[in-house]
């Protein structure tokens, strides 16, 4: 049975780790003998099935350069003794010392930035990249600008453009009754900078006809206590609600009539692209990036100049007051959700780190 290995430093809650947990899933079913080695530590908030074989660090992970050096002697004997097809490697900031683990271990070895392209990381993990990142196999790109970037950066010649997998939606997720009395905005973050939630409730509050709807925030993060702050002193906790991390996202989106994403900064955002399969009518800032790869502006959504708060308020203003233009945005949800089909977006990953089988 053919091996191969995914590695990341946990799989706590986030995009990259869920991605991860489908495709160690996906290649399972497709049998092949799957391992998830842990760099920092085991968290594990994704189901995984029980072929998975999940390996950690006996040794907690320190950042300095002592941790680092004793992370890639583990991860070398790990990938030494378990002799992988390919191994596949998330995350910017591990990413090389994952290729010279791999060089080191003899094992083809790709990579998967999941962050920004234009996101600027500490000198030391840029200098790593541009050194090393030429020194894979190959290189999976979540957008179209990121590839683009990471050519001119010369990170790899070997690279494609692999979007995220939209989760499989239960049978009920189909467009609701855009007439219904429940009038929702809701979006989906977790609650940190980058993802400007404090941009939408400003952009929520100052909106016309606003007191008439509800926005929903699903997340959690180092925001949370001064978003909850800012809305009593808004004096809008009525309105505006913060549910935390929650399990059943899809039964929230049920509940609303639109998504909004306010997001500055993004690898590739896989709540706009749920929220656009759910289906729901979206607007978003054109943040880099990822959602013009999702978006075509009037047809499936709005697509927002970043920091164009004012055109943002005016497209949220005008789908609160038309359900008949709230509808027309989700017409096309079924050729989304074909687009980006967890088998078939598995698939080529599966395709691109084992061009052989």
């Amino acid at each position: 049975m053919q091996k191969i290995c995914f590695v990341v430093p946990t799989l706590e809650r986030g995009g990259m780790e869920r991605v991860v947990s489908l495709l160690a899933n996906y290649a399972v079913s497709q049998r092949l003998k799957v391992y998830v080695i842990f760099l920092i530590r085991d968290d594990v908030a994704y189901d995984l099935l029980s072929e998975v074989v999940v390996v950690a660090p006996k040794i907690k992970y320190k950042k300095s350069l002592a941790g680092k050096v004793r992370a890639l002697i583990y991860l070398r004997e790990e990938l030494k003794n378990i002799k992988p097809a390919a191994v596949l490697s998330f995350s910017e900031v591990f990413n090389p010392l994952a290729i010279v683990a791999g060089r080191l271990a003899g094992t083809p070895i790709y990579i998967s930035d999941r962050s920004s392209p234009l996101k600027k990381l500490r000198l030391g993990v840029e200098v790593l990249r541009k050194l090393l990142y030429p020194m894979s196999s190959g290189m999976i790109a979540q957008t179209e600008q990121s590839k683009k970037v990471s050519l001119f950066k010369k990170y790899n010649k070997n690279i494609t453009v692999i979007p995220n997998p939209l989760l499989n939606f239960k049978q009920s997720s189909v467009p609701g009754d855009q007439s219904n009395d429940e009038n929702i905005v809701i979006t989906v973050g977790r609650l940190v900078p980058s993802k400007n939630t404090k941009g939408l409730i400003d952009i929520f509050y100052e909106v016309e006809g606003s007191e008439l709807w509800q926005l929903w925030i699903l997340g959690d993060g180092s925001e949370r206590c001064m978003l909850e702050k800012y809305i009593y002193e808004l004096g809008v906790e009525s309105r505006v609600k913060i549910f935390g991390a929650v399990s059943d996202v899809e039964y929230y989106l049920s509940r609303a009539k639109i998504f909004c994403f306010t997001s500055l900064s993004e690898g590739f955002p896989n709540a706009l692209s749920e929220a656009l399969g759910f289906p729901l009518p979206c607007v978003a800032y054109d943040c880099p990036a990822g959602p013009a790869d999702l978006i075509k502006d009037g047809e499936n959504g709005y697509l927002v100049p970043l920091h164009d708060k004012q055109e943002f308020k005016e497209r949220l203003c005008s789908l609160m007051h038309d359900a008949s233009l709230r509808a027309s945005l989700m017409e096309s949800y079924e050729q989304h959700r074909a687009k980006y089909e967890l088998n078939l977006i598995a698939s080529k990953y599966l395709r691109f780190i084992l061009p052989e089988s």
